[in-house]
């Protein structure tokens, strides 16, 4: 089984926490995986003893000028740094030699990266001049700010994956479909038969949450309906929200909590009735980032009340919750209505099959066997 190593730079405990779960599944399996970074990360346990964790520092002014570097791998950072010239030429001659060292030092044969455009254009260069593979996801909150000329960077990679189906670009590259998966044994629902609705939403505060809709559509249910929402997260948008509720007199139906630790919400999650993601479109689901947060829900044993958007068909089933047309007050209105007229057991069997869907579908050893054959094969 080959070596494979993870490179990252990121400071998202969402992002690390299931690079972590990827790891250790993927250590099971029998690879050795060594995750590369320059992050010193705290509180990290329970890792697989296959899994090691190597951290590079800052390249010197020698690594950084390129003395140290062949004519070849001189090239190669230029050709890329003329393609993407968001990134300094030293720091990718630097922060490259450095990676290119420790992948030939550890033995590494594959390397696995996020799509960070930094982190790529990094490990894009220095996999070539080590001579090994390289996968990476891709990320589609870049999609928007990439143009063609990069693309043709992005079809270097040996091995490119996307999330989500209805994000594939069809005209430059076809990546493969892989979702991200969950370490599903960390995920604890339990039986719920509440008297009245408690909902959350989870996620960055944009206009593209569809907040505001379903504020609306809060304010519009009759007074009897006993329904609750917790938003959690910040946002630009959130200050006129906040002033929204108040003149909707929402103020007992609706609490803004505020961002929230990572150890908060997996505690918290399975005491509500169901996650609520009331996107506008498909392109809200880059900005309002919350993927993680519903399959995490779904685990829970959480329904999903979610607008019927392509990408929401994808993650979720008919029968893992409600959909909705979006942007719509009095369809989110008619769905919460719905989701309150369902008895406890059928709003507790809709959680049970949001539980089984996260178990087929988002189980990080899962999709890592679907990981390690493609990186095998290559």
């Amino acid at each position: 089984m080959k070596h494979i190593g993870i490179y990252t730079t990121s400071r998202n405990i969402d992002e690390v926490s299931m690079m972590l779960s990827e790891a250790n599944a993927l250590a099971e399996i029998g690879h050795k995986v060594t995750i590369i970074t320059r992050v010193k990360y705290k509180n990290i346990r329970n890792l697989h003893k296959s899994v090691s964790i190597a951290y590079l520092g800052s390249p010197n002014i020698i690594e950084s000028s390129g003395l140290c570097s062949t004519i070849g791998y001189l090239r190669r950072c230029y050709a890329i740094w003329k393609q993407f010239k968001g990134l300094n030429f030293f720091d990718l001659i630097g922060k490259g030699t450095k990676l290119t060292k420790l992948l030939k030092k550890k033995e590494i044969e594959h390397l696995h990266c996020s799509f960070n455009q930094n982190d790529y254009y990094i490990s894009l260069a220095s996999t070539k001049c080590a001579d090994i593979s390289l996968s990476s996801f891709w990320d589609v909150k870049n999609q928007s700010r990439i143009g063609k000329k990069q693309f043709k960077l992005f079809e270097q990679c040996d091995l490119p994956l996307m999330e989500l189906e209805c994000q594939r670009l069809p005209e430059h590259m076809q990546p493969l479909v892989l979702n991200r998966g969950l370490d599903i044994s960390k995920y604890k629902p339990y039986g719920r038969n509440k008297p009245s609705l408690k909902l959350i939403f989870i996620g960055n505060i944009v206009k593209e949450s569809g907040l505001n809709v379903i504020l609306n559509a809060l304010a519009s249910l009759p007074a009897r309906i006993e329904v609750n929402l917790d938003i959690i997260g910040d946002g630009p948008i959130k200050k006129a929200l906040v002033n929204e509720l108040i003149r909707k007199r929402l103020n007992r139906r609706v609490h803004f909590l505020g961002a929230k630790p990572r150890s908060w919400i997996l505690k918290n999650l399975p005491k509500y009735s169901a996650i609520v993601a009331p996107y506008c479109s498909d392109n809200s689901i880059a900005q309002v980032n919350n993927i993680t947060y519903i399959k995490e829900a779904m685990a829970c044993g959480l329904p999903v009340l979610t607008s019927n958007i392509a990408a929401c068909k994808e993650i979720t089933s008919s029968n893992t919750g409600m959909k909705c047309p979006p942007n719509s007050i009095d369809a989110m209105s008619n769905m919460l209505t719905a989701f309150m007229q369902l008895s406890a057991y059928h709003q507790h069997l809709l959680g049970k099959n949001a539980r089984k869907y996260a178990e087929d579908n988002f189980n990080v050893k899962h999709q890592t066997r679907a990981l390690s054959r493609w990186i095998q094969a290559l």
